[in-house]
């Protein structure tokens, strides 16, 4: 049985305490989002009466036979305490992460290498983002619209991977902003603890984890795969975006982009995409390719994980690692990302995980 245990640290980074009496412990991981910790305790256990906001939780895992690993580091931002016959108390803490979610792009419109990006490589751009609106150089001497910085926070230095992308993004949540840019980018981004109190930006080419899919195969027959779901959906796939620019009437400034699965004759469907807000070609061109990405259609393939011996989270698998998965319904082989993970953990340490994983690659 494996092994879980809650350390709390307080806003100066010091712990203080070691919560293993639980009542019930549940947290979820996810790649290119904050995931979230919740636990409860008695209504009467002694760390309620200390407990601050922004309190680091830090959810330990001790796999049977195995080290301790952490698992997540959750922020403290929300508790509800109930009296019926016993005293209880629900705590939720986001995930580090979400501090960035904290700070919008708080530079005017069209400000060059601040809010708007020109034929920039993805790590780039997000490294930039965060360090002008979140670190010790977000300052109004540098141009933005307010002080920013947040305490401790760092950007790792720019290895300029990725793809190379234009880029538009004034007064948008900057957390927004940079999932939207992975969707498109070429990769994934985390915010790391480095310290009791500092934490990084940091940038992953290609995926978060690691590219497991010659080790790991999902599949009925294997008995780590259970009710899978195979979807072909065209409903509501659009294949044509005209992309409006700046200028009015016949001077207005339009393009024309096709998504992936275009066909003139068997798949021709239009939408239109407002785009005032840029001026160059190969922006309204990455405007219109990003919009039709949305709604392309995807053949949609779904399962849910069983973990079995040799094929087990934390030990053959992680979070952001790519794994292969066959579809039962005609054989096909696809790539899949580790997407999300859930444990939920009761008192008596029983556990149940749920992984998720993305669309096929």
């Amino acid at each position: 049985m494996n092994t879980y245990r809650l350390d709390l640290y307080d806003t100066s980074g010091d712990l203080q305490a070691v919560i293993t009496d639980y009542r019930r412990l549940s947290y979820v991981r996810r790649v290119n989002a904050p995931g979230l910790v919740e636990f409860e305790l008695a209504g009467n256990h002694a760390i309620l009466e200390d407990l601050a906001t922004n309190w680091q939780i830090e959810v330990w895992r001790k796999p049977s036979g195995g080290a301790w690993a952490r698992e997540i580091t959750g922020l403290y931002r929300y508790l509800r305490w109930t009296y019926d016959n016993d005293n209880n108390a629900i705590l939720r803490c986001p995930g580090l992460m979400s501090m960035l979610g904290w700070r919008i792009v708080a530079w005017t419109a069209a400000y060059t290498d601040r809010s708007k990006f020109t034929s920039e490589k993805a790590e780039t751009i997000g490294n930039t983002l965060v360090k002008y609106n979140a670190t010790s150089d977000a300052t109004t001497g540098n141009g933005r619209e307010r002080d920013g910085a947040i305490t401790g926070l760092t950007v790792e230095a720019d290895g300029a991977e990725g793809n190379t992308i234009d880029w538009y993004c004034a007064y948008d949540n900057l957390l927004t902003s940079l999932q939207d840019l992975a969707k498109v980018g070429g990769g994934d981004f985390d915010l790391v603890k480095t310290s009791s109190t500092a934490w990084q930006y940091r940038w992953y080419t290609g995926q978060l984890g690691t590219d497991n899919s010659s080790n790991v195969t999902f599949a009925l027959e294997r008995g780590n795969m259970a009710n899978p779901q195979y979807i072909d959906n065209r409903l509501n796939e659009k294949t044509v975006c005209i992309v409006g620019g700046q200028g009015e009437e016949a001077n207005r400034t339009i393009e024309v982009r096709t998504g992936t699965n275009y066909n003139a004759s068997t798949n021709n469907v239009e939408m239109f995409e407002q785009a005032t807000d840029i001026t160059t070609q190969a922006g309204l061109q990455s405007r219109g390719d990003k919009a039709l990405a949305e709604v392309e259609a995807l053949k949609e393939f779904s399962f849910d994980v069983l973990q079995i011996p040799g094929c087990e989270y934390g030990d053959d698998y992680d979070l952001g690692d790519k794994v292969t998965a066959v579809n039962p319904y005609d054989q096909t082989t696809y790539t899949v990302k580790v997407q999300s993970v859930s444990v939920l953990v009761s008192a008596d340490g029983s556990e149940d995980i749920n992984v998720e994983t993305s669309e096929p690659l």
